[in-house]
């Protein structure tokens, strides 16, 4: 039997979002916590499904051929800051993050509002890179509440089965792919060119989505490097993705205290992708590589849905909130909103 085949089945319908908490429900209207953690985590949480994908296949092989760099991270978590900060291509001079990565040049930026999909381009060190920022405004709060409802991603599948992704994902990532690609070629980026790709969050699915895509079109994907990464489709896409793209070093950067990696859940049908480097606190507390099973339990998975409780209800204060923590003690500033010059932007929840 084939792996896919071990696989147990999943639940057809989604949790009902009153079962949340009232302090939870009050707190975080029309956010990611109402959209999808009180759908999965109300019903057993993240961890509780951890064993029921074991049988999946390892995440992308080159990842032990190319070995996690620190360093690298923290200066992809100051990019992926950077994705939250307006004008970057009046200049490179968006505040803490730009002020730590030098030498940015070529910057274009694309957006649609309607969607709340964001990302720039740009080249550093003769590389190209390509950002993408996580949810900055109510209407992509909005768009979160679709991020569990998994929807067919056109042109995938695996051993005959279609492969299936969030629905805003989905939708966020076709409004700005084609324009991504324009400016990529409009700053000498073509599909030769060493590219790598980072995002937190809402950019972080962006960056997976875009990630296959670019490799299907032959791009040169060097490395990615994501943060606070939600789960982006179900385990057909998790192996149709390997399959594609098995040749680039995906490493998904994990905090223990960010409760939105745990989002949408296992028992809504979707699984990881990427290898793991869990961070149990800041940077200065060490990391661990995760097996690349993809879910391992001895990783993020390990959290206990109370615990994930808990970190939600600290995320009313940002600075508190894990999930925009990533890399700190090296790394200054919140990977956010916050961390950018003359932005009156208001940071709530990815």
């Amino acid at each position: 039997h084939s792996t896919l085949e071990q696989l147990p089945p999943f639940p057809a319908a989604l949790y009902d979002h009153t079962s949340c908490p009232v302090e939870m429900a009050s707190r975080f209207a029309s956010s990611l916590a109402l959209g999808i953690a009180c759908a999965g985590l109300a019903s057993g949480g993240a961890s509780s499904s951890a064993s029921s994908n074991a049988a999946v296949a390892e995440g992308n092989a080159s990842a032990s051929a190319t070995p996690f760099s620190q360093q690298d991270a923290v200066k992809f978590a100051y990019l992926s800051t950077a994705a939250y900060c307006g004008s970057l291509e009046s200049g490179w001079a968006c505040g803490t993050a730009c002020e730590a990565v030098p030498g940015v040049t070529d910057i274009l930026s694309v957006s649609d509002e309607s969607v709340d999909a964001h990302a720039f381009v740009g080249r550093l060190d003769g590389k190209c890179i390509l950002a993408f920022r996580g949810t900055d405004s109510l209407v992509g709060f909005k768009m979160d509440q679709k991020s569990s409802n998994l929807v067919a991603l056109p042109g995938c599948s695996f051993k005959g089965i279609d492969c299936k992704v969030g629905q805003s994902f989905l939708e966020q990532s076709q409004s700005i792919a084609p324009r991504v690609k324009e400016n990529l070629a409009a700053i000498g980026c073509d599909a030769s060119t060493p590219l790598a790709v980072t995002g937190h969050s809402l950019g972080a699915a962006l960056a997976v989505l875009a990630l296959r895509d670019l490799v299907s079109e032959g791009y040169n994907v060097e490395v990615v490097y994501t943060f606070g990464q939600p789960r982006v489709g179900d385990p057909v896409f998790a192996h149709a993705f390997r399959q594609t793209t098995r040749s680039v070093p995906l490493f998904r950067v994990t905090r223990g205290d960010d409760p939105f990696v745990h989002m949408p859940s296992q028992t809504q049908g979707f699984q990881h992708v990427g290898l793991e480097v869990f961070y149990p606190g800041n940077d200065a507390e060490g990391y661990r590589v995760c097996n690349g099973s993809r879910e391992d339990p001895s990783c993020s998975d390990s959290i206990s849905s109370s615990s994930i409780w808990m970190f939600m209800l600290q995320c009313a204060v940002p600075e508190k909130c894990g999930h925009y923590l990533y890399m700190h003690d090296t790394k200054k500033g919140l990977l956010s909103h916050a961390s950018c010059n003359n932005d009156a932007s208001f940071v709530l929840l990815p």
